[in-house]
């Protein structure tokens, strides 16, 4: 690997590190999201400043093809965080429907007092002369 392919991958870590901590920030991502994104740009960074790791994990697995194992590994992270942004959604997609139904049974509630008031306005008025 040469040293501006090195440089360049150390720096798009980086930039993506940034990038990530800057929406945790912002509250634009969750703290779990984002400790879930910091992980792979740590990889990266790591990645770009020891490209023999690539080798070394290849010859641990026995991989021939060293790129594969940075392939392997990034596709089971993309994996995991796929997994926790499907299970995100389930939950916050429950508590939606929750909220519709207790809306739902609130709105229910007030057109009855509404037509309570109404009721005993009518017999007020009724009754007085």
């Amino acid at each position: 690997m040469t040293l501006i392919v090195q440089i360049t991958i150390i720096t798009l870590g980086a930039l993506l590190l940034g990038v990530v901590l800057l929406a945790a920030i912002q509250k634009k991502i969750t703290e779990s999201h984002a400790l879930l994104w910091v992980l792979p740009c740590i990889l990266i960074i790591l990645g770009g400043i020891f490209p023999q790791l690539t080798y070394i994990l290849s010859n641990l697995f026995n991989t021939e093809y060293p790129p594969a194992i940075i392939f392997a590994i990034a596709i089971i992270m993309l994996y995991v965080i796929l997994f926790q942004c499907f299970k995100s959604l389930s939950i916050l997609t429950k508590k939606n429907k929750e909220l519709a139904s207790q809306i739902a049974l609130q709105n229910r509630q007030i057109e009855q007092l509404k037509e309570q008031i109404q009721q005993l306005s009518l017999k007020e008025k009724g009754t007085e002369p």
